[in-house]
């Protein structure tokens, strides 16, 4: 699209369609034109989600102020839009139209986008003059949300997103002039500035989106270009080479190479050699010579001056390997320690390959020596510190583990103690007590909860939690969770809500471990919410490569409490991690049930995130598979 035809396309959505080109002529531009056009295409899921969420929040809202036939058929005209730009998407999808087709394909799309906007300003000019002031206002919002909505997705091709805006937003300016009074003109005036403000954000969108894909664009030709000259300087390289090898200065070109070579030996601590095996002459480069601590002024040095060097421990492991290279024609690989003149060790990598005759007798080996000496030492220290850290881990983890069970017993009697002592004060009719008795009972139990975490998480680090895959009804499942939590939640106030569509069905996982997670994340809204709303949603999301494992179940935990840092969220699911000292005096607890549940969602092959503001509540979402796998295609 050039830039003329741009400019004209704000004086309104007639001009446009009459301005849009079949393709740009310029490479360049064609490219990015169809790009913006393929864009343009891949967005109409959302488009045509948002649209037809809000043409029946619309309907419903107008329902009794607007003849029923009249709203049915509105609805019926903006289906149809609807259905109309899907279908055009799957033909664009099914026909993958070349570059210089698009043009085409653009109008068609921008068609379709004026009979949504026209389906829009219908709406407008049905409902609103029939509709009472609070209902107008709705209306209204809907609209303009609709309009601001679709500048995500139609402003990639922006005289589509003209065409649908101006038709959607008019007809509802028109009708609050028309109005008249403060309210009425003030609305008007409103929502031109808010068509303005739209105009310039797609605007801006578009450009911002034209010069991100002209980036794009010219880097690939830029790829394409280079690719190019890079072969056509591998051909000029090739001939160079023969050219050079018909000249005499082959041999200053040599001991440059040499010379670069040597610096490179040096740089990687990387020496070569030759050894003449009919001669017994042993000959190094630089580098090698300094490896071995060897006087430079040596012309050459035999294989016995160089087996001494070697650490006696390490010789006939060299002498084995090189007879066996040497006789099954392979490459002499090995490690060894070598000893200096002055008493240093140094650790040594060698690679070598023999050379052999017509009659295949050997006749010399060459290779280098590398000195690994450093990165010996490193990794010994690593492999130390790696037995240490396994090895604290391990005592970590079983000390974790014994003092959990260990304070598992006493509780378990003072939670089972303070149940029969408060069921002899009912009894005995000593109820005054009964209330410190509860405490006793709470208190325990909250302290055996805590242990119960500890032992988990001992076990997770451990590699010791099992999973127990097993086919259940996931709302069944959600119920329960709900029933337990929901005293938790009245005891702050809180009002409790819960949605389970109804074609989530069953799954197959851990239910125990699904129950915990849940548990964890409800208790958690219980505990930092206050008088306050929480609600728990389960669905089932199918998407396109999950059939093997059933497609995945959503479960989604929303509370109005008080939130936390976006910074913080990754830590929240850190064991150990709280929000910070203050919070953890007032609310209590471990900061493990977020660690917990992370891992069992990774044990399941799921995951779980979150998403929260502070004072505005947090919003946490579970991803899991239908289907479990259990490890090595067995529950454990």
């Amino acid at each position: 699209m050039n830039r003329q035809s741009e400019i004209e396309s704000d004086t309104g959505a007639h001009a446009v369609v009459a301005s849009v080109p079949a393709a740009p002529s310029d490479g360049l531009e064609l490219r990015i034109f169809a790009a913006r056009v393929r864009l343009l295409y891949s967005g109409i899921g959302l488009t045509a989600g948002a649209n037809l969420i809000n043409a029946l929040v619309l309907a419903a809202v107008n329902r009794n102020v607007v003849y029923g036939g009249v709203v049915l058929g509105w609805l019926a005209f903006m289906a149809a839009s609807i259905l109309w730009r899907v279908w055009l998407t799957r033909e664009f999808k099914t026909a993958a139209p070349a570059d210089r087709a698009m043009g085409y394909w653009a109008q068609r799309y921008l068609l379709g986008a004026l009979w949504t906007g026209v389906a829009w300003g219908v709406a407008g000019v049905l409902m609103l003059p029939q509709a009472s002031p609070p209902h107008q206002i709705v209306t209204a919002f809907v609209l303009g949300g609709t309009a601001a909505g679709a500048v995500t997705t139609l402003t990639r091709h922006y005289p589509v997103y003209l065409v649908f805006v101006f038709p959607t937003l008019v007809p509802v300016a028109l009708h609050f002039a028309w109005l008249g009074g403060e309210t009425g003109y003030g609305m008007a005036v409103m929502y031109a500035l808010f068509l303005i403000f739209l105009l310039h954000a797609g605007r801006n969108q578009s450009d911002s989106l034209e010069q991100s894909l002209k980036l794009s664009v010219q880097n690939l030709e830029l790829v394409d270009h280079l690719t190019e000259e890079k072969a056509r300087a591998e051909q000029l390289n090739a001939e160079l080479r023969r050219e050079i090898a018909e000249r005499e200065i082959v041999d200053r070109q040599l001991r440059e190479r040499e010379a670069s070579l040597e610096n490179a030996q040096r740089i990687a601590g990387l020496g070569s050699w030759v050894w003449n095996l009919r001669t017994n002459e042993l000959r190094g480069s630089e580098e090698a010579y300094r490896i071995f601590d060897i006087d430079r002024s040596v012309e050459y040095i035999t294989f016995e001056t160089f087996l001494d060097m070697v650490h006696p421990e390490d010789r006939e492991a060299v002498t084995k390997a090189i007879a066996e290279a040497q006789e099954a024609n392979t490459t002499y690989n090995i490690v060894h320690r070598v000893i200096l003149a002055d008493g240093t060790e140094r650790v040594l990598h060698e690679r070598g390959e023999t050379t052999y005759d017509d009659q295949g007798g050997p006749v010399s080996m060459s290779g280098t020596t590398h000195d690994i000496t450093e990165e010996h030492r490193m990794l010994k220290a690593l492999e130390i510190a790696k037995t240490q850290a396994e090895d604290g881990s391990r005592a970590k983890s079983q000390f974790l583990a014994n003092m959990s069970h260990e304070f598992r017993t006493p509780l378990n009697a003072i939670i089972g103690y303070s149940e029969i002592l408060k069921e002899d004060a009912l009894e005995v009719g000593q109820a005054n007590h009964v209330a410190d008795l509860d405490r006793i009972n709470a208190a325990g139990r909250h302290l055996l909860t805590l242990v119960n975490e500890v032992l988990d998480l001992s076990k997770i680090e451990a590699g010791q939690m099992d999973l127990f895959v097993e086919a259940f009804d996931v709302a069944e499942l959600v119920g329960n969770v709900v029933s337990t939590v929901r005293t938790l939640a009245a005891a702050n106030g809180n009002e409790l809500s819960v949605q389970c569509d109804p074609d989530t069905g069953e799954m197959s996982a851990d239910a125990t471990k699904v129950r915990q997670v849940l548990y964890n994340l409800l208790s958690n809204a219980a505990k930092f919410t206050e008088q306050g709303r929480i609600a728990v949603e389960a669905r089932r999301l199918a998407e396109l490569g999950t059939e093997s494992h059933g497609g995945w179940i959503v479960f989604t935990v929303t509370d109005s409490g008080i939130g936390m840092e976006r910074d913080r969220i990754e830590a929240a699911f850190t064991a150990f991690d709280q929000l910070d000292p203050a919070t953890t005096r007032k609310y209590g607890g471990t900061g493990l049930g977020l660690a917990i549940s992370r891992h069992y969602c990774e044990m399941m092959g799921g995951a779980i995130s979150a998403d929260s503001r502070p004072g505005e509540g947090s919003v946490f979402t579970v991803r899991l598979p239908g289907q479990v796998s259990p490890p090595n295609g067995a529950n454990r």
